[in-house]
């Protein structure tokens, strides 16, 4: 069965209808669309950056000249109806005709070859912008032939004071710019080819002509032929993907390059955090209040930075956001599956049941024993065990009564939480029944506790339902789609079998951990040994402080904290566990949330991310966590 939740979408359909097809538009809403309103993500440099399978490459096929052309030429589907009005939200179409005329470069080949060459930084620099720009001249043209435009009809507007530039990149018919660019390009990839770089002074001559068309191009126009409507002005797009491969010189002088406020030609940039130096990194991950100007965007005069994943305080927003977007996804590919569209089965939701199997009899009589010995043991009386659980049975979520074995579990929380809060020598007096100095509360978070103990002393399921599916995927896309595809195959399977496709919670539960275990096995990138000692011991600590008797931390744990003065200085004193936290970070190990307030001090948070979670059977909530310092966490990669 072919299963396109194990596919990536842009680099796997090559059909743009059926790459349309499965594409949601709430990533281009979330993160493009409020700079395209104003204006901006088209005018200066846009920094796209997030972990391997966020949705990068996606997202610059969206805009890609032939998608909007195919999207515009089918807009009476009800299908493609969010899609049109999310890039026109972003202001790449306007009045039902495309607005930017984008190619997309691929940094993997060819470009950090030039960085090897023995010449000096300004040379190869300017060899590698050189290549960018013939190439970009290129696929725009490659682009608009593909969506069926003579390039005769094509000319370029150039910038009023760039006559004698507009001449060296080849006029301003569009054919004259493809002639110039093809010269150029065929020219820097006969020297990159060469087995052993020519010296200097044998360079050929056009090395040391000018060729600036993005500081010439404004836009390109197609003029109207045979009665066809005028088009409007196309603004051109270069998008440079994976350019986390070049060399970080070479990164670092060619985004000053495309910095530059005369150039005229929209640019975006696309990379990974890994690459980035760990203080670079821990900023970009980071919204201050005082920065701030759009969820999860940072932005500075000349450049945009847009990290594709929350951090900081609008996290929950932001997980709302990738529930509806994940949502959405999983339908889309669902109805890809032949399978499950002729069943009118086109909702990943609908197959996932939220209803937990109760305990069988046997255990909840060893739970109620458990219970009574628990009484005993603290020395509660039976009319303030009565009254404990009066306050339990009050709690009644969505207006249904709780579970026998979850009502049971929870009057054990809260039977120790009583304790606590009452003078221990009244506890030793049989007829002293003293009242707690606070108020016992029977709530949502001594209910996931309740939960998690259930799951780790009766084995009950624990993860299940599509919420807790998209938590899981730590609001990346292809991390969500490989979590996905295991529950997908389980409902193939039983409908193979003449079965209902919906699951229950045990066996949703049973395959998410087993999934978690095979990714964390498969993890292979730089320091994921370090990363994975780093992630077990967080684990290990935050699942006994999660299962505390009296639950104090509430839901639980599942995040180390360290004091936000201390963790500022963490790339100078501790750059080791500097990179294999970055590493972690770039690979959807943990998540790091600054500036975290908590009992009148701030504090860092390293948060597991969802795989991890499921792995060591933590709480997806936010917010629990292991008071430690850099000292202690340093240890934990440190060679025992």
């Amino acid at each position: 069965m072919d299963n396109p939740f194990l596919r990536r979408a842009a680099e796997f359909l090559r059909d743009t209808e059926a790459f349309l097809g499965i594409v949601s538009p709430e990533p281009a809403r979330t993160f493009l669309a409020p700079y395209g309103q104003t204006g901006q993500l088209f005018d200066r440099l846009i920094l796209l950056r997030g972990t391997p399978g966020s949705g990068k490459t996606t997202l610059a096929r969206l805009f890609d000249y032939g998608t909007l052309v195919t999207l515009l030429r089918n807009q009476t589907l009800t299908t493609y109806g969010p899609l049109l009005a999310a890039l026109t939200e972003c202001g790449a179409i306007a009045d039902s005709r495309p607005n930017i005329l984008a190619c997309r470069l691929p940094m993997e080949t060819d470009y950090r070859v030039i960085w090897e060459f023995p010449y000096s930084e300004e040379l190869r620099l300017r060899l590698t912008v050189g290549l960018i720009q013939a190439r970009a001249v290129l696929g725009w043209a490659r682009n608009l032939r593909r969506a069926d435009t003579e390039l005769t009809h094509v000319t370029i507007a150039p910038r009023p004071d760039a006559l004698a530039a507009t001449d060296a990149i080849g006029g301003q018919s569009l054919l004259q710019l493809v002639e110039r660019a093809k010269l150029v390009e065929a020219a820097i990839y006969k020297l990159v080819g060469a087995l052993v770089a020519p010296p200097l002074s044998t360079l050929p001559e056009q090395f040391q002509e000018a060729y600036h068309p993005f500081d010439v191009i404004e836009s390109f126009h197609v003029s109207a032929t045979d009665g066809a409507p005028k088009q409007a002005p196309l603004r051109p797009l270069v998008i440079l993907d994976d350019a986390h491969v070049l060399h970080p010189t070479q990164f670092r002088l060619l985004q000053n390059w495309l910095t530059r406020r005369e150039m005229r030609v929209a640019r975006w940039v696309l990379t990974r955090i890994d690459v980035m130096h760990p203080r670079e990194a821990f900023s970009a991950l980071t919204t201050r209040a005082d920065e701030e100007e759009l969820p999860g965007i940072t932005s500075a005069r000349e450049t945009i930075e847009i990290m594709l994943q929350s951090e900081g305080k609008e996290r929950s927003e932001h997980r709302t956001r990738f529930r509806r977007m994940a949502k959405d996804m999983s339908d889309r590919y669902l109805k890809q599956m032949p399978m499950f569209s002729t069943r009118k089965l086109e909702s990943l939701a609908e197959l996932l049941r939220t209803e937990a199997e109760p305990l069988p009899p046997s255990k909840i009589m060893k739970l109620r024993s458990d219970i009574d010995s628990t009484q005993k043991k603290l020395g509660i009386t039976a009319s303030r065990r009565d009254t404990i659980l009066e306050e339990v049975d009050s709690y009644q979520p969505q207006g249904q009564a709780l579970s026998e074995d979850l009502r049971l579990t929870m009057l054990r929380i809260l039977m120790h939480r009583y304790v606590n809060r009452v003078p221990q020598a009244g506890l030793f007096d049989p007829e002293h029944d003293p009242d707690p100095n606070r108020p016992l509360k029977a709530d949502a978070a001594v209910s996931d506790a309740a939960r998690l103990y259930l799951m780790h002393e009766f084995d009950r399921p624990f993860y299940y339902g599509i919420d807790v599916l998209c938590d899981a995927g730590s609001e990346n896309a292809e991390q969500f789609l490989h979590l996905a595809a295991t529950l997908v195959e389980a409902s193939a399977t039983r409908l193979i079998r003449s079965r209902s496709a919906s699951l229950d919670a045990r066996t949703q539960h049973k395959l998410l951990r087993e999934k978690a275990g095979e990714i964390i096995q498969q993890w292979s990138y730089p320091q994921c040994e370090l990363v994975f000692r780093m992630v077990k011991q967080i684990a290990t600590r935050s699942l006994t402080l999660s299962l505390a008797p009296n639950a104090w931390i509430g839901a639980g744990a599942n995040a180390y904290g360290i004091p936000q003065s201390q963790f500022d200085a963490l790339p100078e004193e501790y750059p080791e566990l500097a990179r294999t936290i970055q590493f972690g970070l770039a690979y959807n190990a943990l998540r790091l949330v600054q500036h975290y307030e908590c009992k009148g001090r701030e504090w860092a948070l390293l948060e597991l991310g969802g795989v991890p979670i499921l792995n060591y059977g933590l709480t997806l909530k936010r917010g629990g966590f292991i008071e430690g310092s850099l000292i202690e966490l340093n240890r934990m990669i440190e060679s025992t």
